[in-house]
């Protein structure tokens, strides 16, 4: 079996800004999925996909299925639906999000969809201008700034906790006129912080040992940012670890009941990731569901661990996503290739 890997090369744009390392590390995981797909009996084919021949090197790609890494976002975005509609286009099976899923990479349209199915978020506001938009979301302070278009945690700073309106006005202003897009408010949720994978099974959807973010006593808020995530030189870059999850079974049946629901309500395929915080104990909020998360062979790495501690190598991973594939799509003829 012949499956393509393709991965979007890093953007002229993005190459030149300063989160260019959020952009290079995709590379790296589909070689990763490349060799686990080898152990599995597979032939791995790695495409890269430039921002100048999208549609050239989809319409080229044979293959019996294809590991979609298309990672592009921000002002690239466009990029990604662009391929995202030659891939639907070309018609050979591909893992993971759907052209209308991928969608949610705008984090706004995810958040307008959580609320739509009445799935359980945080308060939030999306703001446009920059100007003096009206604070509407009947927020608690303290909120967290992101922007709309963006991933890796881009544009998270120590500033973007913000304790009153005026400090949000600021931050909002800020953030608008420096990268150009939408950004949001959203009500910081002070609680246990989790990663948490499901799988599609021929039964239904599956979810994994949950993944939780355990933080280092500290003056400042636990959420990181962009440079804490990716700058080994930051002091405060190892203030964060990720670790199997220890849960009440009451809890377990909560987390399973509500990213289950989410899978299915938003139309998810494959594989997901939900990042989600635990208030007072009890109540799970969503911080984002990511309908084409990363894949990577790190043992730090949630999607992994949580894997791993169901009894998966990360080549088990891997290959369950493609059975997930081709229960949809049975493999066509090997002679059309």
């Amino acid at each position: 079996m012949t499956i393509a890997i393709l991965y979007s090369e890093p953007t002229k744009r993005a190459l030149q800004g300063p989160y260019s390392i959020a952009e290079e590390d995709t590379v790296l995981s589909a070689k990763k999925i490349a060799q686990a797909l080898i152990t599995k009996g597979a032939t791995p084919k790695l495409v890269g996909l430039s921002e100048y021949s999208i549609q050239k090197t989809i319409a080229n790609i044979r293959a019996d299925c294809i590991i979609n890494l298309i990672d592009w976002t921000g002002s690239d975005l466009p990029l990604s639906l662009q391929a995202m509609e030659e891939l639907t286009k070309h018609g050979i099976p591909f893992a993971g999000a759907t052209y209308e899923n991928f969608t949610f990479v705008d984090k706004v349209m995810m958040k307008k969809a959580l609320d739509l199915h009445r799935l359980p978020t945080p308060a939030w506001q999306v703001f446009h201008t920059g100007g003096k938009e009206k604070i509407y979301t009947p927020f608690v302070f303290p909120v967290i700034v992101k922007l709309a278009h963006e991933h890796c945690s881009v544009g998270i700073e120590k500033t973007s906790f913000v304790k009153d309106k005026d400090a949000l006005q600021t931050v909002v202003q800020d953030r608008i006129r420096r990268f150009g897009q939408d950004v949001y408010a959203e009500e910081f949720i002070t609680g246990r912080e989790f990663q948490i994978t499901v799988l599609e099974k021929e039964e239904g959807p599956l979810m994994l040992p949950p993944a939780e973010i355990v933080y280092k006593p500290s003056p400042h808020p636990e959420f990181l940012t962009f440079s804490e995530r990716w700058n080994e030189n930051d002091p405060e870059y190892f203030r964060s670890k990720t670790v199997l999850a220890v849960l009440s079974e009451e809890q377990l049946l909560m987390f399973e009941r509500i990213v289950k629901r989410t899978f299915v309500v938003l139309g998810f395929r494959d594989f997901t990731r939900i990042d989600a915080r635990l208030k007072n104990d009890h109540t799970l909020l969503i911080l984002e569901a990511n309908p084409n998360p990363g894949l990577d062979d790190d043992e730090l790495y949630s999607m992994t661990m949580s894997a791993k501690a169901a009894g998966m190598t990360f080549p088990d991973l891997i290959w369950d996503i493609i059975r997930s594939v081709l229960r949809r799509n049975p493999l066509r003829r090997k002679e059309e290739f």
